[in-house]
């Protein structure tokens, strides 16, 4: 046998070898692999159980979260008399100078043309609308409570109409621009007063727009041109709120927000809700048998909801459901307090489902990286606890209906669980 036949021999060999320590260490991983895995690693025998549990302990759902102004895009609706929302933009402060041709400050004094430049998420093939669409935008100025629904909605009338378009469907694009009434915005500049715009949708077939937000960091701007030289370029005026005074923290995210002037406020106690308008967010508590929870090595854990259709607004528009870990304190009780303090999505590896409004059946999300933090603590230092959101919660009026613990027992939400009892195994004295 030559020297090179010795040596591809060998390697032959150690590529068995190579191969069955994988063979052996996948077997140890894969805890259900039935009866095949003993025939690889027959001194190894997993007693699995599976088991189906009444653990939740409550459910409940909240509406208005996100709360208003931490939207992460401004959403304008119109579906007739099933959803209305308006956009609220805010530019407390208006600049009184430009910068001349000769490199000098100059107090403005004419504007020719004033735009209102609305960033938009570009709609894709199923979200274009059939026919054009009309945006109109509106002095909403007031001094009644600013963020109020009943204060801003009759604001929304003609005589306080500062510009519209309609818009194609082709020309609906990444950005749109409204013209606005160039001598309300002078008036506002030579009074040192604000300016309040809320925008409407006008749409006969029914369609959503998606804005920029202060908060994603492409709001709408406020455009201006105020000199006639070329040379000069137009101001831009980007949304800012001074309301309330002294309080930047609760005035920052009021730069822009949406008010919801008509949606589903209400959710009946057998069902459960995700999403929708006014967005609203779902909590679980749970209470899981200790004989399982600190007794066993839980090796799997689905959340199972059985889901209802809702054919209301876009049933065909899927979107991501995701449950989140709750970060909030233990002393913490209420609900919607619960549900503001939650992970992002993928935390603990968390599951999501992709599903729309007007589907219907059992959705198993996978929660074993969270359930496995509750062994051996208690309700003081980690809350047993679950919140479920929407990925497109505040942006899309579509919303997800479970079946709650108060529906029929058939239908009730339901934990299963996957573990391998301890063995306690005597030490010889």
């Amino acid at each position: 046998m030559n020297g090179e036949s010795v040596l591809n021999r060998k390697s032959a060999l150690t590529m068995v070898a190579v191969i069955a320590t994988f063979a052996i260490a996948a077997c140890s991983e894969q805890l259900d692999a039935g009866k095949s895995c003993p025939l690889l690693c027959p001194a190894q025998e997993i007693n699995l159980k599976d088991t189906v549990l009444d653990a939740i302990a409550s459910d409940t759902t909240v509406l208005g979260i996100p709360p208003i102004g931490s939207e992460t895009f401004l959403m304008l609706s119109s579906h007739h008399d099933t959803v209305q929302t308006r956009a609220i933009i805010r530019f407390d402060t208006l600049q009184n100078t430009f910068t001349a041709a000769n490199a000098i400050d100059s107090t403005i004094s004419r504007i020719d043309t004033a735009q209102l430049v609305l960033p938009i998420d570009r709609a894709d093939s199923l979200h274009r609308p059939s026919g054009p669409i009309t945006l109109e935008a509106y002095n909403v100025d007031t001094t009644a409570s600013d963020t109020a629904v009943a204060a801003l909605a009759p604001l929304f009338r003609p005589s306080r109409l500062l510009g519209a378009k309609t818009f194609a469907p082709e020309s609906i694009l990444d950005t749109l621009k409204i013209p606005i009434s160039p001598d309300t915005i002078l008036d506002r500049i030579n009074n040192g007063t604000h300016l309040r715009i809320g925008l409407r949708l006008v749409s006969a077939q029914g369609f959503d727009i998606r804005i920029g937000t202060t908060l994603n960091g492409n709001p709408a701007t406020l455009r201006l041109k105020v000199s006639p030289d070329t040379a000069v370029r137009p101001l831009s005026i980007q949304p800012l709120s001074n309301t309330p005074p002294n309080e930047n923290f609760v005035s920052g995210p009021l730069a822009d927000f949406t008010i919801v002037l008509q949606g589903n406020t209400t959710t009946p106690v057998t069902q459960l809700g995700v999403g929708g308008l006014p967005s609203r967010r779902t909590l679980f508590r749970f209470n899981i048998p200790n004989r399982i929870l600190d007794s066993t090595t839980i090796v799997r854990a689905s959340l199972l909801l059985t889901q209802t259709p809702n054919r209301g607004v876009n049933p065909k528009d899927s979107v991501w459901v995701f449950p989140v870990a709750i970060l909030a304190s233990p002393v913490v009780t209420d609900a919607g307090t619960l549900l503001r303090f939650v992970s992002g999505a993928g935390f603990l590896g968390l599951d999501s489902l992709r599903m729309a409004p007007g589907d219907s059946g059992i959705r198993a999300f996978q929660i074993v990286g969270l359930v496995r933090t509750w062994h051996n603590t208690t309700e003081e230092i980690s809350p047993n606890a679950i919140g479920m959101l929407s990925g497109s919660e505040a942006q899309l009026p579509a919303q997800i209906n479970f079946f709650s613990t108060q529906a029929p027992t058939a239908v009730q939400p339901k934990l299963r669980i996957t573990y391998v009892p301890q063995v306690n195994i005597g030490l010889p004295k």
